[in-house]
């Protein structure tokens, strides 16, 4: 795929998914490129072309590289009902508390995602999705702070079932990373949930 070709629907559907996968909605990720709302929500929809500046911007904003992008978008194209995806494959995107892979192409009826989490430091907002998330550690520790549903330390083997437009947030608990399978119904869109600013729960446990 080039860029002229950058208004194929697959890679407007990779853009969207890159930013679901972050817990992202459609105002932060404008935001984060320097892009308008409306805009990115005409490129998510195949409505507009970006260019290549403009692509540059939203790759970068969403912690990954035009060339990750465009191979996403290519590898949707397929009309197997099955997906494979890799151990080695390269569709990852970098985020503040480490990185994530999504385990499945294209829009699917299931949403796996591979978390690897890094920061021993919760972020400054917590995230809330309009589909239920299911979450098995793989490995190492996490500590998950579900607001008003308390905070929970998970280790490996432990699973936890977080229900729709719950607020929640994780870190690791120390040095070592925590990996982490998260499953979502998809596909799906929660561009309408915006994540939540601590100075809004200043009553949520730390």
């Amino acid at each position: 795929m080039t860029v002229e070709d950058s208004n194929d629907p697959e890679l407007g559907q990779a853009i969207r998914t890159m930013r679901q996968v972050q817990g992202l909605t459609l105002v932060q990720l404008a935001e984060r490129a320097g892009l308008s709302n409306p805009f990115l929500s005409q490129v998510e929809r195949s409505k507009a072309q970006p260019s290549m500046q403009s692509l540059q911007r939203i790759a970068t904003a969403l912690g990954t590289t035009i060339a990750l992008l465009t191979a996403s978008a290519q590898s949707s194209r397929s009309d197997s009902p099955i997906s494979i995806v890799r151990a080695d494959d390269p569709l990852v995107s970098t985020h503040e508390m480490g990185y994530t892979r999504p385990l499945v192409r294209g829009a699917r009826s299931l949403n796996p995602l591979e978390f690897h989490v890094t920061s021993d430091r919760y972020e400054d907002r917590y995230w809330r999705h309009a589909v239920a998330e299911f979450i098995h550690i793989l490995s190492g520790s996490l500590v998950v702070d579900l607001a008003d549903e308390g905070t929970h330390v998970l280790k490996t083997g432990d699973s936890l079932y977080v229900p729709e437009q719950l607020d929640h947030r994780w870190r690791i608990p120390g040095r070592w990373p925590a990996r982490a399978l998260v499953v979502q119904a998809g596909p799906h869109d929660d561009a309408d949930l915006e994540a939540r600013a601590d100075h809004d729960r200043e009553d949520a446990p730390r």
